[in-house]
């Protein structure tokens, strides 16, 4: 592992602590460097900011192994609400802070690709997959977020079960109607 490894991890732990124990709109730049005996310098050699940080965790952390297995749609979801419900205090805090380079703005970054290669697959040379890719990126982004902020009570596989049965339901009864 290299030097920078090191350093990120480094960083990255002392953030998971941190996040652990307070919201992150508390924690600073300082904080975060102060947990691993660091200066601000060797943080902004590697992140723009704390946002940015949250990002690579959740990168290298669940990103990078799902990249190359091959899984349907309902897997992936399963997969992620597992990862977060493994690491429930961190991603309830990631989750609420919005707006511009937030976890939950990178989190819909991060899921659309994935949702457009499925739904590519649905709607075959339909022009509209990029406006089905954003729509079902929100509703899991709020779904997920909900979740967790009302303490994931539910296990990830019924979690996701439940998601499953009201897409296909609404479908099903929506193709029968027509």
């Amino acid at each position: 592992m290299s030097d920078s490894q090191i350093t990120k991890k480094a960083l990255a732990e002392s953030m998971k602590k941190l996040m652990e124990e307070r919201p992150m709109k508390k924690i600073n730049i300082s904080d975060i460097v102060e947990g691993c005996n660091m200066n601000r310098q060797s943080f902004y050699y590697h992140f723009k900011d704390k946002y940015d940080l949250v990002n690579w965790i959740y990168y290298t952390e669940f990103i990078v192994t799902i990249k190359d297995l091959s899984m349907s749609s309902w897997e992936v979801l399963e997969k992620i609400c597992e990862f977060f419900y493994k690491n429930k205090i961190f991603y309830k805090n990631a989750f609420q802070v919005t707006g511009q380079n937030s976890f939950s703005e990178y989190f819909i970054e991060v899921l659309h690709p994935i949702l457009t290669v499925h739904l590519n697959d649905v709607f075959k040379n339909n022009r509209n997959v990029d406006f089905y890719a954003t729509f079902y990126a929100d509703a899991i982004r709020v779904s997920i977020s909900r979740w967790l902020l009302e303490g994931a009570a539910i296990p990830p596989d019924k979690f996701v079960e439940l998601l499953k049965n009201a897409v296909e339901g609404v479908a099903k009864t929506f193709f029968e109607s027509s």
